[in-house]
């Protein structure tokens, strides 16, 4: 049984699934290659002015789901070799509705989750005994920010980790998650900044995601602001 297994589970809705694993060729798409859409199908996060999205807005829209400010869940199919944005004509196409494609996806997440999910402590305090640990999601490199989906790790597993319920989330690029105790200022304020510099270190090789912070708090995600106004009410 998987690290997550107990907390999410592996139901699946049969008739869901019937449709879904339908390959590709079996609908109508013009592929050479075999994919199996119900296997293929899973939830990333993206900046709300990923070009992609801003390009497809008028003539095909990307599939989106606002997350927080600043970002928003999109849905991509695995093609093996790289990954396609699924459009409102991929619904047309494959004959589903966005509800099909949010329960796959997030289910297709879940099984990863289960198979292969670790958290990884960044460590600093060689350089600087004041500084405490944060952490790191190690899952897949191209779902990593993709766990921000999963309520029941946040609302159990990482505050079981972090010993806190307020919880900081910084995503810098496609391949990377860190978290921290928003409370604990030697954490939090060591997280932003290596985020803001793997950011950096990102944006040449085309994977940079963004320079936000987000805050769980009420079971949604908040973008913090770093305010004083702000601060007195997430404490």
């Amino acid at each position: 049984m998987g690290l997550f297994d107990k907390l999410f589970g592996k139901k699946e809705n049969q008739t869901t699934r019937q449709s879904l694993d339908t390959p590709i060729s079996e609908v109508k798409k013009d592929r050479e290659e075999y994919v199996n859409v119900g296997q293929s199908i899973f939830p990333v996060i993206k900046s709300v002015d990923d070009p992609k999205i801003k390009m497809a807005a008028n003539n095909n829209p990307i599939l989106t789901d606002q997350l927080s400010d600043g970002i928003v869940t999109c849905y991509v199919l695995d093609m093996g070799n790289t990954f396609e944005m699924l459009s409102q004509s991929h619904l047309q196409n494959f004959g589903l509705t966005i509800d099909d494609v949010r329960q796959v996806a997030m289910r297709n997440l879940i099984n990863k989750v289960n198979t292969n999910c670790q958290i990884g402590v960044m460590d600093f305090s060689d350089q600087n005994p004041e500084i405490k640990p944060f952490y790191r999601v190690e899952m897949d490199a191209n779902f990593n920010p993709s766990m921000m989906l999963l309520d029941e790790f946040w609302e159990s597993t990482a505050k079981d980790i972090v010993k806190s319920d307020t919880i900081a989330v910084s995503i810098p690029a496609k391949n990377l998650l860190f978290f921290s105790d928003m409370k604990l200022m030697e954490s939090f304020r060591t997280m932003r900044p290596v985020a803001n510099q793997m950011y950096e270190a990102s944006v040449s090789d085309g994977i940079a995601l963004t320079t936000n912070t987000y805050i769980r708090k009420n079971g949604k995600w908040i973008l913090f602001l770093d305010t004083e106004e702000q601060m007195e009410k997430l404490w």
